[in-house]
């Protein structure tokens, strides 16, 4: 009987890369355990030589090539080109001037974007480039940034009950993503909608019922629910963590919906 092949497991997403090249650019999937290529978009000519009007589809194939990783929760974006080459300068201006919404902080799918010099060719340099000091600085600030924004939303909602739902126990999490089916064929549209699910490293790494963690987890990305798990050192996983390590937060549009989010909370109890 043939050995089973084991998985290399790829942990929870973290950040995009997309590194450009003379008649390419590569997007990049960031794991907390490795790294995948996603899409290979390609120049019929170089750079330099490609006309404005073939530069500016090659930039929007880029953007919609990540939109749906944006809209998913996963918004901190590194952008690589070799020295002397201005292909992240242009992509930044190609959004400043046509894709705006990436940028405008009161967005709720604005993305954190930050750029780096180097020429990534291949797998070899890409990994070179994630245990590099530099880059793990600079996706930091990225990082640290999208999670300061989801934080000022949660405190929104924290600091006004009566338009705001925050959830912070599994239990409760579980309830209001559960009620409605956990089989992805299944499905019913969920009756309360939640903006995010954070979690900290610490509880995702502690928690005594992983394989639980694990499930809930999995169920909310069939829903394609943002989720998004924050390193505990950093200052919003610290308060996250002072929270209980986990919460589910969402805007209330309707006194019904309050109703049912107060039966969540008071079933638990």
């Amino acid at each position: 009987m043939a050995k089973k092949r084991s998985r290399t497991k790829r942990g929870y997403p973290k950040n995009i890369i997309i590194t450009f090249e003379m008649k390419q650019a590569i997007i990049w999937k960031v794991y907390s355990k490795r790294v995948e290529q996603i899409y290979n978009i390609k120049l019929n000519k170089k750079y330099e030589y490609s006309e404005k009007k073939q530069i500016y589809h090659y930039f929007e194939n880029i953007i919609n090539n990540i939109r749906n990783f944006i809209q998913k929760g996963l918004r901190s974006i590194l952008i690589v080109s070799p020295i002397k080459k201005q292909y992240n300068n242009d992509f930044l201006n190609h959004i400043k001037s046509h894709q705006k919404w990436l940028l405008d902080k009161k967005n709720p799918n604005s993305i954190s974007i930050r750029s780096l010099i180097g020429s990534i060719k291949n797998f070899d340099d890409i990994v070179e480039l994630i245990n590099s000091k530099q880059y793990k600085e600079v996706v930091k600030s990225a990082i640290v940034n999208e999670d300061d924004q989801i934080i000022g939303i949660l405190k929104k909602r924290l600091n006004n009950t009566k338009d705001g739902l925050v959830l912070h126990s599994l239990n409760e999490i579980e309830e209001l993503i559960y009620q409605d089916g956990k089989k992805k064929k299944k499905f019913k549209p969920l009756k309360l909608n939640p903006e995010y699910i954070i979690l900290t490293t610490n509880y995702l790494n502690n928690h005594r019922q992983k394989n639980r963690v694990h499930r809930l987890l999995q169920i909310v990305r069939n829903r394609e629910i943002k989720t998004k798990i924050i390193d505990s050192e950093n200052p919003s996983g610290i308060f996250i963590d002072s929270l209980g390590g986990i919460t589910c937060f969402l805007k209330i549009k309707s006194d019904y919906e309050k109703e049912l989010g107060d039966r969540i909370i008071q079933k638990k109890k």
